[in-house]
């Protein structure tokens, strides 16, 4: 058990927390935080694993994991709560199901692991800066309506990324993929 992956176990520990203190009367606030830390913990969790050369296997998959929970709760809480509509959460879980099913059948192939990229860290960031962003307009009691509206741009422009991601991180496990398929062909040929 690495700091990093301490640090992500934590993250997903405050999965349920967020959830709770959203839907709590009067503790949006303390939801918010718990938002924050989560995010902040996050980028110290990535900074300690390549700073003290503390990337595990496990880690890259325990990592994104967290995210995704984090991520598909916190569309969960503020689509119930009616700040964007269900057609968000339904891109979200198509997409993530698409990612689930494709990636285990990829590491079932290959046993490779496929590290962040650029692309799915800003969809992280993204995301969370709109939920970010949805969280202030609630605190600064903007209209309901303009929230709906600069809500639902900004998780448009977050899928756009998401989808971007998700076709690139295809592209990328197919090509791994054949590039193990034709290894093994040439250790079957040399055997």
């Amino acid at each position: 058990m690495t700091v990093p992956n301490i640090i992500t176990i934590f993250r997903i520990l405050l999965v349920p927390v967020f959830c709770i203190l959203y839907f709590t009367p009067g503790l949006k606030w303390l939801a918010f935080v718990v938002l924050v830390i989560s995010g902040i913990s996050d980028v110290i969790d990535g900074i300690i694993a390549r700073k003290f050369n503390q990337v595990s296997r496990i880690g890259k998959v325990l990592d994104p994991i967290a995210d995704k929970l984090f991520q598909l709760s916190t569309v969960i809480c503020i689509t119930i709560d009616g700040v964007v509509g269900w057609w968000l959460l339904a891109l979200m879980v198509a997409k993530d199901l698409f990612m689930l099913i494709g990636g285990s059948i990829f590491y079932h192939k290959t046993h490779a692991v496929i590290a962040s990229k650029w692309y799915g860290k800003l969809t992280s960031v993204l995301l969370f800066s709109t939920f970010v962003i949805s969280f202030f307009l609630f605190f600064m009691s903007v209209d309901r309506s303009i929230s709906i509206i600069i809500i639902s741009i900004l998780a448009a422009v977050t899928m756009f990324f998401s989808i971007f991601s998700a076709v690139n991180y295809t592209r990328m496990a197919v090509a791994i993929n054949n590039e193990h398929k034709k290894q093994k062909g040439l250790n079957k040929d040399n055997g």
